[in-house]
């Protein structure tokens, strides 16, 4: 359909300055829009039309076809106009600007231009026939919205459309070039049709899946920003997480005492340091929680942020605006996605309709989410609410080293050095086949003199069958907390064996300690846990005992106990003030996570495992040196004890140190290992939890046989190594590891000339569901990984931070060259 219309032609300068930032550019290939069809683009790809960044020059450059354009270029001679239809990135929008940018076109830019809208109702897709088919310009229902227009080279043209246009709810476009020519760019400007708006909210509202309620296909808007140096605020709305540092938000920096914070001429002389950007929620509603990510972001990251928001009946007008802090200053890491719940104080259902997003001092971020649920105005309560609510609704979200700094360490590792928590020293480790992050996890204990257990802090085990399936999310109220006064408390899952079920998760919840002495829970916070994701939590953070869903998990615990384990030095449990629930959202185990590498010959799962390698693995060679090789048996902890101790959740039958649930469903198992120091106490040494991954080894291969040419001890420290488990939360976690990895472990006694005797020399396998910890002194080969890399969390005690040179006492290594080798290890062709 055609109509005669009036149309008007926009300055840029008034476009861009002040009508732009209230429209989403809905035609944006970066929102989802897609050019599907177009009667010639000879020349110069249809896809260009709707690219995000603007249409640079390519100037002298030419191709089989011609001259080659960042644009939509067609041949010449048509006797009527070209077309492209645009599928927008929305099913239902109006349009109320286009911008028709004929950039580095100059002598072949289309001279004219013509713009037709069409509705989902005019095309409906209601089979799968339909639903794989496109509208052509012969589809009935094409309305025109703008009228033909004269182009211009070289230039952008902004035209208000016609109050069609406006009105409609458009699911496509057509862009006519009358006759021919080129065109660089074609952006379409309106308000995506928001979602329903209800009047009122069901009581478990929080169980249903909330929407991303500043995401621009909704309508959610950039408002205002204070500084945009070097990418703007728009992109903080964009779907997913990008493709490099180009297509986030990054200011410039707010250098000390310099600019805008200079101390005597700066606007904003004696103020923090700080930047913001204000969004507009696409649909009013209630506030669920916030995710901050910076992927991309490596070393420009904000140090920390806050959100504030505000509920107004003006659309840009905020300058009397009161805003509410929902999120407090939260610290930020690199190339991550943060998630934040709302504080506590924040009353239920209370409505919003804008956010500031404020981060300290300056930097770059990717991405903003604003998760929650439309809600009528209506509904919000006149004044702000002054103390906590009769019922606390946890939402259970994503663990992230930074969310539970408050409350202790996250322990995993990371896909890239660069993405470790700022003041984790990353180095390469083990000759180049692992990286370290160092000192993850704290470990400290400050029991009262004659109080706890001799030999300080240990690691144990426990074997936890799954308490409840979240496959389709759950609600449960949390009946206990409890704390540990006087040592810290680390629990990391372990790896799996090939062949195994999928990995469960748990949940952590934590708050910090009130002026009650108490539980403040204005605090709480609920996390869910992956496999590959171990915590530490600090001395006196309250926390719910392990919980551990939607599958079974076997975890390492390190603590210092206590003779008798329930008395309050070691734990108190109190129940909470407030009645208090954890709403759990959906979470499928990953069904390839180990599981998908052959179980191998051996099929007992313990360590007294049986199978047609038994014969072969426990049988080693005590012959030593160049020559002769040793195969490796499989390692219990009789014969592992000379040299240490083995972390099982099946430990042997002589283990009495254990307890179990009143249910039955975990059995913890005390003091497996000693965690030993031995360093002169003014020699600055600390015990900490790092993580290794490690990667296999060149030249370690199975079925061959390997050259031992290093070995090295540490003579004031155990070293304890835990593989850790494998496992990601899709879209919302590091992603998983492969399947698998095994620990070839090599070790010897020390000689009559203090090195390492190769007469002496033997090997074992470690299967990944279990630990081992070198006692002081033990000559051993460093990590030696198997089949598939493996996060390995590591305690020992050590001088050197990973910043500076290690200390000489840390680490002694000794090293063979050319045709000598300490000795030579036949790795064994299949994985347990």
């Amino acid at each position: 359909m055609s109509l005669t219309a009036p149309h008007k032609q926009i300055t840029l300068e008034e476009f861009d300055t002040t009508l732009k930032s209230s429209y989403v550019e809905v035609s944006s290939s970066s929102l989802g829009g897609k050019v599907v069809s177009t009667s010639d683009d000879f020349f110069a790809s249809k896809d260009n039309l709707i690219k995000p960044g603007p249409s640079i020059s390519m100037k002298g450059q030419f191709g089989p076809n011609g001259a080659l354009y960042d644009g939509w270029e067609s041949r010449r001679h048509n006797p009527t106009f070209d077309w492209a239809i645009i599928k927008l990135a929305t099913p239902s929008t109006s349009i109320s600007y286009v911008d028709i940018d004929t950039s580095h076109f100059s002598g072949n830019e289309a001279p004219q231009s013509q713009i037709f809208a069409l509705s989902q109702s005019s095309f409906p897709l209601t089979t799968e026939e339909t639903a794989l088919s496109q509208p052509t310009p012969n589809t009935k229902g094409w309305t025109e919205i703008l009228p033909v227009v004269d182009l211009g080279p070289n230039s952008r043209h902004i035209f208000e459309v016609n109050e069609h246009g406006k009105k409609g709810t458009w699911a496509w476009v057509m862009v006519r070039m009358i006759p021919d020519g080129g065109m660089a760019r074609f952006r379409a400007y309106g308000l995506p049709t928001p979602p329903a708006q209800p009047d009122s909210l069901p009581e478990n509202y929080r169980s249903l899946e909330p929407i991303d309620l500043v995401s621009p296909l909704i309508g959610g808007r950039i408002i205002s920003c204070s500084d945009a140096n070097f990418s703007p605020p728009q992109n903080l709305l964009l779907p997913g997480r990008g493709f490099d540092m180009s297509d986030g938000w990054e200011t410039r920096r707010s250098q000390h005492n310099r600019g805008k914070y200079h101390p005597t001429d700066g606007a904003l002389k004696g103020q923090e340091r700080k930047e913001w950007v204000i969004v507009k929620l696409g649909v009013e509603g209630v506030i669920s929680h916030i995710e901050v990510d910076t992927a991309f972001h490596p070393g420009n990251y904000p140090v920390a942020c806050t959100i504030e928001a505000t509920l107004s009946t003006s659309d840009s007008d905020l300058s009397s605006a009161q805003w509410t802090e929902i999120v407090s200053k939260k610290p930020l890491g690199p190339h991550r996605q943060h998630y934040f719940d709302i504080e506590r104080t924040i009353e239920d259902k209370r409505v919003w309709t804008h956010v500031r997003y404020t981060i300290y001092p300056d930097g770059g971020s990717k991405r903003l989410r604003v998760f929650g649920y439309p809600l009528s105005p209506q509904s919000a309560p006149l004044t702000p609410a002054s103390t906590l609510s009769p019922e606390i609704t946890l939402p259970v979200l994503p663990l992230t080293y930074e969310a539970f700094k408050p409350f202790g360490q996250v322990i995993q590792g990371w896909s890239f050095p660069s993405s470790a928590p700022k003041g984790v020293a990353v180095t390469t480790a083990n000759q180049g086949t692992a990286t370290k992050f160092h000192r993850v996890g704290k470990i400290k204990e400050s029991y009262p003199e004659g109080v706890g257990k001799e030999g300080g802090v240990t690691v144990g085990s426990v074997k936890a069958s799954n308490r409840l399936d979240i496959a389709e999310g759950a609600k449960i109220k949390v009946e206990l907390l409890e704390r540990h006064a006087y040592t810290t408390q680390a629990f990391i899952p372990l790896n799996r064996r090939a062949g195994s079920s999928p990995p469960g998760s748990f949940i952590v919840v934590a708050a910090l300690n009130g002026t009650d002495d108490k539980p403040d829970l204005k605090t709480i916070r609920a996390f869910l846990a992956t496999a590959a994701q171990g915590v530490s939590f600090d001395a006196g953070i309250w926390h719910h005992s392990l919980l551990t869903v939607g599958g079974d998990l076997d975890y390492a615990v390190i603590e210092r106990g206590t003779p008798d384990p329930s008395i309050k030095a070691y734990v108190e449990k109190v129940q909470p003030s407030i009645t208090t629930y954890l709403q759990i959202p959906p979470y499928p185990a990953a069904t390839n996570i180990g599981a998908s590498t052959p179980k191998g010959l051996l099929e007992s799962s313990d360590s007294s495992s049986t199978g047609i390698l038994s014969s072969i693995l426990n049988t080693t060679s005590l012959l030593g040196g160049a020559g002769s090789s040793i195969k490796p048996t499989l390692i219990t902890p009789e014969n592992f004890a000379p040299f240490g101790q083995i972390i099982t959740s099946s430990p042997s039958s002589t283990h009495t140190d254990s307890e179990s649930s009143p249910d039955g469903k975990t059995v913890k198992h005390n003091a497996l290992s000693s965690t030993i120091s031995t360093y002169p106490e003014e020699s600055g040494a600390v015990t900490a939890i790092s993580v290794f991954r490690a990667t296999e080894k060149i030249g370690l291969e199975r079925g061959k046989t390997f050259d031992v040419r290093f070995m090295e001890r540490h003579q004031y420290t155990s070293q304890t190594f835990l593989p850790m488990g494998k496992a990601e939360w899709s879209g919302k976690s590091e992603e998983a590891l492969p399947a698998g990895g095994e620990f070839l472990v090599i070790v010897a006694e020390n000689g009559p000339d203090d090195k390492p005797d190769p007469a002496t020399i033997k090997s074992f396998i470690l299967p990944p569901d279990m630990g081992l910890t070198y006692a002081p002194g033990v000559w051993h080969h460093p990590v030696l990984i198997l089949d598939a890399t493996v996060d390995l969390a590591c305690i020992e005690t050590q001088i050197s931070t990973g910043v500076h040179d290690s200390d000489i006492r840390d680490c002694e290594l000794i090293s063979w060259e050319g045709d000598e080798v300490f000795g030579q290890v036949a790795v064994p062709e299949h994985a347990l």
